[in-house]
């Protein structure tokens, strides 16, 4: 009975990491050039008492809205800030982010893995596949979320 139980926990072990495999072999590989493909209005948000920029996606990025997606990009860890389920990706280096002002809103998309990825650190080079949702109106989040996200070996 013991072997069986250890079986049966052996193939369900199997099947999930054959899931992520095949997710990921079957995700579209996306650069953040690809996500460029967007253009911005700004908007007046009574919430926040301030213009915003709302995005306004191109047909070729909506075409990608919840499907699976690979992705590289450089870790901006948020846990310090209380968002321990998630972090950030940017097309670039920390130094030259969205949050320093040198890049755009496009440059960046929040992750929120499958699991907890542990031992990320800012600057870290990251390959992953997720689902890719487009955020057009929550201000809490930024435009494209990585949703289901794995590392990507």
């Amino acid at each position: 009975m013991k072997n069986l139980y250890t079986l049966m926990v052996a193939i369900s072990f199997i099947g999930i990491a054959g899931n992520v495999v095949s997710q990921a072999s079957k995700a579209k590989q996306v650069t953040w050039k690809d996500l460029a493909e967007v253009s911005f209005k700004e908007e007046y948000n009574k919430e926040f008492d301030f213009n915003v920029l709302i995005p306004k996606f191109s047909k070729n990025v909506k075409a990608l809205d919840g499907k699976w997606i690979k992705i590289e990009g450089y870790a901006i860890p948020v846990d310090e800030l209380g968002f321990e389920d998630m972090l950030v990706l940017s097309g670039v280096p920390y130094s030259q982010c969205f949050f320093c002002g040198l890049s755009g809103p496009e440059s960046v998309m929040d992750i929120k893995p499958k699991k907890k990825l542990k031992g990320v650190k800012t600057d870290k080079k990251l390959k992953l596949v997720g689902k890719l949702k487009l955020n057009e109106r929550d201000m809490s989040k930024l435009n494209y979320i990585l949703t289901e996200a794995e590392l990507v070996e």
